[in-house]
């Protein structure tokens, strides 16, 4: 399966089949597969399936995203190792959401340092130009958002504990009673005024289920009075997150839950996303947060 890709040649209904089922036996092998799978990671080479006829019936984008794959499905401790080592290893943001959502499935909180310096590492190098020209940041922005503090809601409430706790009951209120209030507060034109950017994720997470949340945020991107901190920070809230209190925390104590759980729920959010991506240059951190969340929402349909 190694070099079934070459060239952009086309792929056969044939060879998809045996590239599916070697996968299929290599995950098998459990443990003992994983040298072979970080032999190959280490060399950091690749066989990208581009667009070459036949290709898409491979499941993935390429083969090091197809072993990569294969060790979040095996597993247990030299699953774990091999992911260890593409975190330590690589450098491109896509490859290390993926890996950082493996590691955090089978190990909570465990790797979550070793996440964040990895994006934080990747984004140095893009700003040193030294990741190229073409490299989707998006994938890194996300990694800090869910990762780091900037989606910790616990963080927010302890630092600014009457704006958080003022921006959450304006957003519970009834019938979007509260957003005229939390417009006021994300609009406020002192760039130092608490709470700006925590009233935009609360409008954020109304829009999902309120029309004139939507429209209003809407209006804002378009008028560019959203910063591209506040991007990254509500893109994750328009892709599904949400909000909601830890029943087993005390205190001002908050969680962001994914709610984009079903197809007909993805497929709603991505909508979303793509109407907010229009109103955004397309090299914009922000675009970038939102193309990255775009990808993670593809990525539940397959």
């Amino acid at each position: 399966m190694w070099a079934l890709v070459q060239s952009g040649a086309p792929i056969t209904k044939e060879q998809a089949a045996r590239f599916k089922k070697d996968l299929e036996e290599l995950i098998a092998g459990g443990g003992a597969s994983v040298p072979a799978i970080r032999d190959f990671l280490t060399k950091n080479v690749d066989s990208d399936f581009g667009e070459a006829n036949g290709t898409d019936e491979l499941g993935f984008s390429s083969m090091r995203a197809t072993m990569i794959d294969a060790l979040k499905k095996i597993g247990g401790a030299e699953g774990i190792l091999g992911l260890e080592q593409v975190l330590q290893s690589s450098a491109v943001p896509n490859e290390l959401l993926d890996v950082a959502n493996g590691l955090d499935a089978q190990a909570p909180g465990q790797f979550r340092d070793e996440i964040l310096k990895a994006a934080h590492e990747a984004l140095e190098m893009a700003t040193a130009n030294q990741l190229g020209t073409n490299v989707e940041l998006g994938p890194a922005y996300r990694i800090l958002n869910v990762y780091g503090e900037a989606l910790n809601a616990e963080a927010a409430a302890e630092r600014q504990p009457a704006s958080f706790t003022q921006a959450m009951q304006l957003a519970n209120q009834p019938n979007g009673e509260g957003l005229h209030a939390l417009l006021q507060m994300a609009q406020n034109p002192n760039p130092q005024a608490s709470g700006r950017i925590l009233a935009t994720e609360m409008i954020a997470q109304l829009a999902a289920r309120d029309d004139e949340a939507l429209k209003s945020l809407l209006q804002m991107a378009g008028k560019d009075q959203i910063s591209n901190r506040a991007w990254t920070l509500i893109a994750p809230i328009l892709a599904g997150g949400q909000f909601q209190a830890d029943p087993n925390a005390t205190g001002a104590a908050f969680t962001l839950v994914d709610t984009a759980t079903t197809p007909a729920q993805v497929r709603d959010r991505m909508e979303m996303v793509n109407h907010f991506l229009q109103s955004l240059d397309p090299d914009s951190a922000g675009a970038s947060a939102l193309k990255a969340e775009l990808q993670h929402l593809r990525t539940k349909l397959n």
